[in-house]
């Protein structure tokens, strides 16, 4: 027997060690229409949902603690969380009471009748001045999809003939009938906190309504529309850095001969101090200096003629951009640039690109009508030479002079590099500022989108986890409504008891 009793167990175990374990059967596609039963300060009182398939075999899951079919009269087959029926019907409802009580929201409904808190069921009937504080927000102890993607209509319906000076801040209203109708909506992923006052007399309402759906706008803008213009603004505004970066090179190249032209005059300065005693030596540098000169200023036409081609070429750079942003101002011109800009704040980076341009044209002709004076003088110089001994004194103060006009030369040629290099880091700035400019209008754009609208996110079971293909869900919640106290009853008045002899009299027609 032990070992035919072995045998047996040993066959056994190798059975069920063949059979394989099923796996949770995949739930049938549905939709979920959850409804809410608050009360009146909007705390959950019932949720039940009702669920929605096509007909055949339908797999579903849920924490319920009560479950109706609502379109046969087959049965269901419930084994823990798994559902189970097989039905004819085309579509098939049925509806679920939930066991747990969570919405994603925590929905807060406070009441104030003349400044005092009060409770909802002791407004039936009451009179004074209304406040209902209505206050959504996040409940984090239920899936955040919901929250982030779900918008909440809620509706308050007044009756006009017992409130009124009615005051509800941000809400969308509307008449319809005898009441007034005021809705909120609350976007995706944030709450809401908001009043509603009213002065009341047998004041009663309608049930709070709160709706809730997915809300996924699916707006597509293409912000290439208005950032192309940006974008030839940018580049424009790049290449007057550039410009201004090129202009500064040769405005810094101009100071530095400068700076030796001063530096040779004030030796040269200071040698005249001393020609006196070498009148002879004093004599020839005079004359090379007079032929160095008169050499320098066979190139003035060329060099007047340049910076009045760059200046010509700026104004034309720069009118062609203003052209190009429709402004409508006349063209500039080197004689009314100045009084048509300054009345255009908003383009007084242009002004003072414009200034210094003609501040170095101005200031190269300057030089080289100093250089031509200077080469007068130079002749002059050399004259006098020959005559130093009864002169000489002239000839030092003319010399000094000569210096003292280069140094001031000198000096205006450094202000004018000090302005065109505050103005080169200028239009760098600007350039930085803007060169980013057409994508940061696009990612503001999609800010804008993205705060109205849900994140996209799939949609998911509110009731359970094992529901993996619904493939929508909706919310329908309501409180109670505020209701005028049942009237005391009036109790009818017992027949008086008649004696014999008044019923006597009543009979004979005396009493």
């Amino acid at each position: 027997m032990k070992k035919i009793l072995s045998c047996v167990l040993a066959f056994t175990m190798l059975f069920i060690s063949v059979i394989p374990v099923s796996a949770e059967e995949a739930p049938s596609p549905k939709e979920e229409v959850v409804y809410g039963l608050l009360n009146l300060d909007g705390s959950v009182n019932d949720l039940y949902v009702v669920n929605i398939f096509n007909g055949g075999a339908i797999i579903d899951y849920g924490n319920y603690s009560e479950i109706r079919n609502m379109t046969t009269s087959e049965k269901f087959n419930q084994n823990g969380t798994q559902i189970n029926i097989n039905t004819l019907a085309d579509k098939f409802y049925y509806q679920g009471v939930l066991e747990s009580k969570e919405l994603p929201w925590d929905i807060a409904i406070d009441y104030y009748l003349d400044a005092k808190e009060i409770s909802a069921n002791e407004l039936g009937g009451a009179s004074g001045k209304l406040k209902i504080s209505v206050s959504v927000k996040q409940n984090t102890g239920i899936n955040e999809t919901f929250f982030n993607n779900y918008a909440l209509q809620i509706a308050l319906s007044l009756n006009n003939k017992l409130c009124s000076n009615i005051k509800a801040d941000n809400a969308t209203v509307a008449e319809a009938g005898s009441n007034k109708q005021l809705t909120y909506t609350v976007l995706p992923g944030t709450g809401i906190d908001f009043n509603v006052t009213a002065d009341v007399h047998d004041f009663e309402m309608d049930a709070i309504s709160i709706n809730g759906i997915n809300l996924t706008l699916g707006i597509s803008v293409d912000s290439n529309e208005f950032t192309g213009q940006i974008s030839e603004l940018t580049d424009a505004i790049k290449g007057l850095d550039d410009g201004a970066g090129e202009l500064l090179d040769g405005l810094n190249q101009l100071s530095i001969g400068m700076e030796k032209y001063s530096a040779g005059m004030k030796s040269f300065n200071d040698g005249l101090q001393q020609f006196s005693d070498g009148a002879d030596k004093l004599n020839i540098g005079a004359s090379g200096l007079k032929y160095g000169l008169s050499e320098l200023t066979k190139q003035n036409d060329a060099l007047i003629s340049g910076a009045l081609t760059i200046q010509q070429g700026t104004f034309d750079s720069v009118n062609v951009q203003l052209g190009e942003m429709k402004l409508g101002i006349p063209v500039l011109t080197p004689e009314n640039y100045s009084t048509i800009l300054t009345a255009i704040p908003d383009l007084a980076s242009v002004k003072i690109q414009l200034d210094g341009v003609v501040k170095f044209t101005q200031g190269l002709k300057g030089y080289m009508d100093g250089v031509k004076q200077i080469e007068k003088g130079a002749s002059e110089l050399a004259i006098g030479t020959s005559e130093f001994k009864s002169s000489s004194n002239v000839i030092a103060a003319s010399a000094n002079e000569i210096f003292n006009a280069g140094v001031e030369l000198n000096s205006a040629v450094k202000k004018l590099r000090d302005g065109l290099s505050i103005y080169k880091d200028g239009t760098k700035t600007l350039k930085n500022a803007t060169s980013g400019m057409g994508s940061d209008i696009s990612n503001k754009v999609d800010e804008m989108l993205d705060s109205i609208s849900g994140k996209g996110d799939k949609v998911v079971s509110f009731v359970s986890d094992k529901n993996t293909n619904v493939s929508a869900v909706q919310f329908v919640l309501k409180t109670d409504s505020i209701k005028l106290p049942e009237a005391q009853k009036i109790v009818e008045a017992k027949p008086v008891e008649l004696t014999f002899w008044q019923k006597l009299m009543k009979l004979v027609g005396i009493l």
